[in-house]
């Protein structure tokens, strides 16, 4: 079989899945899960192995699922659950014009509701917009109180939890909605419409069999909902699913760990990675290691050569936590001299650039020009006040975002938008720099990515310090390193990293330093004195020792660089304690001859 992380350990568990051909699909013989590196790499050398069989790669991101094509045998067919879902029940919604390719909006569904004194409909229709993706993403075949969630944001923006009557309450409203929303019929009501999260429910509780496949293969498995995952069980042909429990960043969307829940017959794990080499590697283990404690299975990286101090091959990448980040980024490098050329990860249609515009028209007090129907409907319900008061009030972290791009950039929006527009790209390949959020980014890799710094943030800490302080990560949700890890796993040879990463790396024990012989040092100096780097720190290298210890040079991606240099002995003391005497050579004393 070969060690643990090798290519071999991955394809050999397939096969006994899939050469067994009585057995395919049985709960004993036709599910294996792979975790870790070079899941997708797996699955294609797999389908090369036998291309007499017929798979059926099955993927969350149409992105993901576009590039499959490009790289899987012509025995592969490449789908998206909700494309799939689509063709079997969504379209019959589209033909009825009762389809809404986004999710029902808690504005949209706090119209559906009744009036119910001293409660704002907008607090209430999220609560029951909640209740309602809690079902969608469940594996449930009713709407019942376990789907409505513990606690609600009131009108003074204070959590507080959900009462017994509010949630019978809620599960009474949801129910009510979701049974028009199913409707097809002539008299079904436009404003019921059925969203892409709902036609997907309605295919999982239609029991859909996958005919035609010998095999089926579920990447990103980490981000499976529960109602996923009773679709693929009930599936009869073999099922292979590859996922990294390190990058499940859809928690928040009812994704569950399904390498760890579904019953399988094979378990392995792959940590070569084929993307990168052992520098990045370095930082995403260090990643696991510091912030999740994950020890016994250290992430590998291949023989290509890496960088992750300033190195940059090819396009960059700027990879954010929110799309706040995004934006500044998109001003940033769209107003440079000359601009530069950007591309928006997953289109600017997407990115929601018209949204913002419009916004700006509605705080001008106009409504002439808006075509986005919901900013639209604000200007006779109050005007930008009320939506930002509606933002806050159903918790919508998305429009908030939007609404705070127009309030710190004011009147130059029109200028910005317009600006940007002119200089993005829609190929990828024709950017200077790829700009979008981590959730955007899931799946794909990039030569050199950018590290923002608006992920959780490490504290600089530094020598004896460092040593004393114990620096509690455990209490950040484990999503927020997660969200890191992948945003650095998608490197190929280069990575700029944040000053916080930096920091993280700091805390377990990378202080980018080595040794050298100290007349190598002074070559440059011409025999001048080399004051240490240490900041604040004057004192000077001691010519009488044979070895110095340099701080390597970085580079951070929020423009400043540490230009690094040379350390004396008192600061190397700090980080080396009483190894710091090796860097030293002893003294000759010379005594007289004895005659």
């Amino acid at each position: 079989m070969g060690p643990v992380g090798s290519s071999s350990v991955g394809f050999g568990i397939i096969q006994c899945g899939i050469q067994d051909r009585d057995h395919l699909g049985s709960p004993s013989v036709g599910f294996g899960i792979i975790q870790c590196t070079g899941k997708t790499s797996t699955l294609v050398k797999y389908a090369e192995k036998f291309p007499e069989l017929k798979f059926l790669y099955l993927a969350f991101n149409k992105a993901v699922a576009e590039k499959g094509k490009n790289v899987f045998p012509r025995n592969v067919t490449c789908k998206t659950f909700h494309s799939l879902a689509y063709g079997s029940v969504g379209r019959y919604y589209k033909e009825k014009g009762k389809l809404n390719f986004s999710k029902m909006s808690v504005f949209s569904i706090s119209f559906l509701l009744r009036c119910r004194e001293g409660q704002s409909l907008f607090v209430r229709g999220k609560t029951v917009s909640q209740t309602l993706e809690n079902f969608f993403s469940s594996s449930d075949e009713e709407i019942c109180e376990e789907h409505t969630p513990l606690w609600f944001k009131n009108t003074h923006r204070q959590m507080q939890l959900v009462s017994r009557e509010e949630k019978r309450i809620s599960v009474e409203e949801a129910r009510e909605i979701w049974r028009n929303m199913k409707k097809l019929d002539g008299d079904a009501e436009k404003k019921y419409k059925m969203t892409c999260d709902g036609y997907l429910k309605l295919w999982q509780l239609s029991k859909p069999q996958l005919s035609g496949f010998d095999a089926i293969f579920v990447d990103e498995a980490q981000d499976c909902t529960p109602a996923i995952v009773d679709i693929v069980q009930s599936q009869k042909c073999g099922k292979i699913l590859v996922g990294d429990p390190h990058q499940q960043i859809y928690t928040f969307r009812g994704a569950v760990n399904t390498l760890y829940t579904v019953p399988h017959t094979h378990l392995y794990f792959l940590t070569q990675s084929f993307r990168f080499g052992p520098e990045i590697a370095y930082v995403g283990s260090t990643i696991l290691d510091v912030c999740k404690e994950i020890r016994c299975k250290n992430l590998l990286g291949g023989n290509q050569s890496g960088d992750v101090r300033a190195g940059r091959a090819g396009p960059v990448a700027l990879l954010s936590r929110s799309n706040w980040n995004v934006f500044e980024d998109a001003v940033k490098f769209s107003g440079r001299q000359p601009p530069a050329k950007i591309h928006v990860i997953g289109g600017l249609e997407r990115f929601g650039l018209n949204k913002i515009h419009d916004i700006w028209k509605l705080r001008q007090n106009s409504a002439l020009g808006i075509a986005d129907p919901f900013v639209a409907s604000w200007a006779r319900r109050g005007g930008f006040g009320a939506l930002k008061e509606y933002a806050e009030r159903a918790d919508d972290r998305e429009l908030e975002v939007k609404i705070s791009i127009v309030e710190k950039y004011g009147d130059r929006i029109p200028e910005l938008v317009a600006r940007i527009r002119e200089f993005h790209v829609s190929r990828e390949s024709l950017a200077d720099f790829l700009i979008g959020t981590v959730h955007q980014a899931k799946g794909l890799e990039f030569d050199t990515v950018w590290v923002a710094d608006d992920f959780m943030q490490i504290p600089s800490v530094s020598g004896a310090f460092l040593r004393r302080m114990n620096v509690d990560l455990g209490r950040t949700p484990e999503d927020e390193w997660n969200l890191l890890y992948v945003a650095v796993t998608r490197a190929k040879k280069c990575l700029l990293m944040s000053k916080s990463l930096e920091n993280l790396l700091t805390l377990a024990g990378e202080r980018f330093l080595r040794v050298e012989l100290l007349s190598e040092a002074g070559k440059d100096k011409g025999g001048a004195p080399i004051t240490c780097c240490m900041s604040g720190c004057t004192k000077s290298l001691e010519f009488s020792s044979g070895l110095v210890v340099k701080k390597l040079p970085l580079a951070h991606s929020d423009g400043s660089r540490d230009p690094g240099g040379f350390l004396c002995q008192a600061c190397t003391w700090q980080f080396f304690g009483p190894l710091t005497a090796l860097t030293s050579f002893p003294k000759i004393q010379k005594e007289p001859i004895q005659l």
